[in-house]
C-alpha cells in the first residue's frame, strides 16, 4: 500500500500549525500541489519547523530516531497516544498486545507527542498560497530566492535546483520535485519518487536531512550560510525533458546539451544503493510501442 505522508508546518512558539493529509509521498512532492504550495508560501512570510511526516513512525520503534524536542513537536501535529497503542507490535509471534508500550525507552517521547497534540491550532493557508502563487497561470511555487535551514546555516538555491531538477510527466508537462518534501521527510519516502531510477546528478543523500528544522524562504543569502545543491528527478522524466531539448545521437541515445553527451541515470537495489550509470535510449516494447530503456553502457 505504501506509506501516508503529512506535510507539517508549525510554529512551535504560537502552538501554530498547518497540516493537511499528503498520501503516499510521490503524490504531492511537486512543485503544483497542495502541500507544496502551502508550505512554500508560509516560508515566504517567516521561518517555521516543517517535516514531511510518515506515518510509519509509528512501527517497528522507529520513533528512537527521533529525540530532538522539534521533531517531537512535530510528530504531536498528527499523531498522538492512540497513534501509537494501535500499531504496538513487537513483531509476528508476540502475544502481549499493547500492555508493553510503556515498558519501552521513548515512552516518555510517546507522552510528549500526545499532551502537545491537544494544543495545536491548525490553520488552512491553501487558498492564500493559491493566490499567491497565482495558481490559475503558473501552476507552480515560485523557483527564486533561498531555502534556508536556520537550525543548520544552510541554504538551497532553489534557481540552481529547478535548472536540475525539472524534468516531463507522461504527459509532457513539466513538474518539479520541491526540496522542502524531500529535505524534511521521515523517511522512506524519496524512494518511491524516484522508484525507477533517477537522473545521475540526483542527490538522494540528502533526504530527510532538515527534517523537523526551522527553515524560511529568503531573497538573498545570509552571510555565512552553506550552500547544499539538491537535485531530485527521475529518470525517465529528466530523459524525456532533454528529448525535447536536445533529441538523441546517431544511436539513439539521450543526449544533455548541444556538445553530443549521452544523459545518464541510475537504477537503484532492493536496500536503495545506486547500480552502475545508465544511458537511455528510445526503443519499442514486444507490441511496437516506443519506450525509454535504460542500459549500463560506456557514455
Amino acid at each position: 500500500m505504501g506509506q501516508i505522508f503529512y506535510s507539517c508546518v508549525y510554529d512551535i512558539e504560537t502552538k501554530t500549525c498547518c497540516v493537511y493529509d499528503a498520501d503516499k509521498f510521490h503524490a504531492n512532492c511537486y512543485a503544483h500541489s497542495r502541500n507544496v504550495f502551502s508550505a512554500h508560501y508560509l516560508l515566504r512570510q517567516k521561518p517555521y519547523n516543517v517535516m514531511w511526516g510518515g506515518y510509519d513512525v509509528v512501527l517497528d520503534d522507529s520513533l528512537k530516531d527521533f529525540s530532538r524536542e522539534q521533531d517531537l513537536f512535530g510528530f504531536s501535529t498528527y499523531l498522538d497516544y492512540t497513534s501509537f497503542e494501535e500499531n504496538y507490535c513487537k513483531g509476528f509471534n508476540d502475544k502481549s498486545g499493547n500492555e508493553n508500550l510503556e515498558n519501552e525507552s521513548y515512552y516518555q517521547d510517546i507522552k510528549f507527542i500526545d499532551e502537545n497534540s491537544k494544543l495545536w491550532k491548525n490553520i488552512n493557508v491553501s487558498a492564500e498560497a493559491k493566490d499567491f502563487f497565482d495558481w490559475e497561470k503558473n501552476k507552480s511555487v515560485k523557483y527564486d530566492g533561498y531555502l534556508i535551514n536556520l537550525t543548520k546555516k544552510q541554504a538551497v538555491d532553489l534557481v540552481k535546483h529547478y535548472e536540475c531538477s525539472k524534468t516531463l510527466n507522461s504527459y509532457m508537462q513539466e513538474i518539479v520535485i520541491d526540496p522542502v518534501p524531500v529535505l524534511t521527510e521521515t523517511g522512506g519516502g524519496t524512494m518511491m519518487a524516484l522508484l525507477n531510477g533517477a537522473s545521475i546528478e540526483t542527490t538522494e543523500e540528502l533526504a530527510g536531512i532538515w527534517c523537523g528544522d526551522l527553515l524560511q524562504i529568503v531573497a538573498e543569502l545570509p552571510k555565512g550560510y552553506e550552500i547544499v545543491n539538491t537535485c531530485f528527478a527521475d529518470i525517465c522524466g529528466r530523459a524525456r525533458y532533454y528529448i525535447e531539448k536536445f533529441g538523441f545521437d546517431e544511436n539513439g541515445y539521450v543526449l544533455k546539451n548541444k556538445k553530443n553527451e549521452r544523459y545518464q541515470g541510475v537504477t537503484h537495489n532492493i536496500i536503495q544503493e545506486r547500480g552502475s550509470p545508465r544511458c537511455v535510449k528510445l526503443t519499442k516494447d514486444e507490441k511496437g510501442n516506443q519506450m525509454l530503456c535504460a542500459e549500463i553502457i560506456a557514455p
